[in-house]
């Protein structure tokens, strides 16, 4: 019989310093200084850093990527996952350190650049309306040197790891959420942990049955997290 799963709901007491990585983000919204406004500064750093922090991840295995699908274009979703080695990839041969090399055709390359990007990630940067980022930048001088700054960046999740990488964006987004209307901030840690806690209180010890499936609902988006399986050590 397997042993039940123990979680310790408080495991993140341990200070992550992401500080030097936030300031050097933070320095970077400030080249968007006069065609956005402060609380608009989100629009673009946000899907820039997941664009980086993909990147960083794929960097490792991307010269394999783009030769398997030069190659065939049509290899198969699941098998070029497995040569990137991640659930994603990008078969595009730019970075965003060779999209500076031609300034002339930055916006351009730099849409192919993500088009190269493997369906799921495609759809994420179309959720938070980038495209139209990178034309207000590009018609203003700002792409040049925010793409510059951002290939510059180390999100590589050799030397940040998941949870650090969390708390760089938590804070990323409590900084710009500062100003913003109601709704835009994320719930604070100290409620998160009561909550996990009363979850895992007393007499909740099914939940980490074999095949268990637990419905929770997030008030904060109106909606149903979906349905895991929570399985045993």
């Amino acid at each position: 019989m397997s042993e039940k799963m123990i979680i310790d709901a408080m495991w993140d007491d341990s200070p992550v310093d992401g500080s030097t990585e936030v300031n050097f983000i933070w320095s970077i919204a400030n080249k968007l200084r006069g065609t956005y406004q402060s609380d608009k500064y989100k629009d673009v750093i946000i899907p820039m850093v997941i664009i980086r922090r993909f990147e960083c991840a794929l960097e490792g295995n991307k010269q394999a990527v783009v030769e398997q699908y030069k190659k065939n274009p049509n290899y198969p979703a699941k098998a070029m996952c497995r040569v990137s080695g991640y659930q994603f990839y990008n078969t595009s041969e730019y970075t965003l350190a060779e999209l500076v090399n031609d300034p002339d055709h930055l916006a351009a390359n730099f849409r192919s650049y993500i088009e190269g990007f493997s369906p799921n990630v495609q759809d994420i940067i179309a959720s938070l309306d980038f495209d139209k980022q990178i034309d207000k930048m590009d018609n203003n001088n700002r792409l040049l040197s925010v793409v510059k700054a951002f290939s510059e960046l180390d999100l590589d999740p050799k030397t940040i790891d998941n949870v650090k990488m969390g708390y760089i964006f938590e804070d990323l987004i409590r900084r710009f959420s500062e100003n913003a209307e109601a709704g835009d901030h994320y719930t604070g840690r100290d409620i998160i942990k009561l909550m996990v806690n009363i979850l895992l209180a007393e007499g909740c010890e099914d939940i980490f049955d074999d095949h268990k499936e637990i419905t929770v609902l997030d008030k904060t988006v109106a909606g149903l997290i979906q349905k895991k399986d929570l399985k045993t050590a």
